[in-house]
């Protein structure tokens, strides 16, 4: 019983300093993984809905594949590629949700929605005056809304440490068992 005790605290000490590394490892590298996940920047000024994407403040998503989906459309209403800075601009026809799919070529892909209201389309706002006149009487540019929208989903820093996570959690459950079935054996 004693050697098994042993080599049970052996394969302890072995696993806490592996996950010990891997914990610095992922914290040193996290922000680095992290600044490849594609964000947006999604700005709506009546009539025009314009789309900043980049993997971080400095990297813009420069010459990626853009394609716009209408409501409900299965055809792109709209395609072309971002410009050096990340920017790519269209206008929408109709209210709904309208799908934005980006892809780099080099394996990052991602799709967003925009969601357009009746008020948008026909450049109105909820006071009753257009907002060319409300422009006009403020000096203000007219602007319907802004949104940031970060990438969907679970952050790639956080979907690294969950799969070392589950494969750690695995190794020790099969070392577990099978050091339970050398105790027994030794018994």
């Amino acid at each position: 019983m004693n050697a098994m005790e042993n080599e049970l605290n052996q394969y302890i000490k072995i696993m806490a300093r592996s996950i010990l590394m891997v914990i610095v490892g992922l914290f040193m590298l996290g922000p680095a993984a992290s600044a490849h996940s594609i964000q947006f920047e999604i700005n709506k000024q009546a009539p025009v809905v314009s789309v900043h994407a980049f993997f971080s403040e400095t990297s813009p998503l420069a010459g990626s594949s853009v394609n716009i989906y209408a409501p409900g459309e299965d055809q792109p209403y709209q395609t072309g590629q971002t410009d050096k800075r990340g920017v790519f601009a269209f206008v929408p026809s109709v209210p709904g949700d309208w799908v934005l799919e980006i892809d780099d070529g080099q394996g990052h892909m991602h799709k967003a929605n925009i969601s357009i209201d009746e008020k948008f389309i026909k450049g109105d706002n909820p006071g009753g005056e257009s907002q060319e006149d409300e422009a006009e009487e403020s000096g203000a540019e007219p602007v319907m809304g802004e949104e940031t929208v970060s990438s969907a989903g679970i952050p790639l820093f956080y979907k690294v440490i969950f799969g070392l996570a589950l494969i750690f959690g695995i190794t020790g459950i099969y070392y577990g068992m099978r050091a339970k079935q050398s105790a027994t054996k030794n018994e």
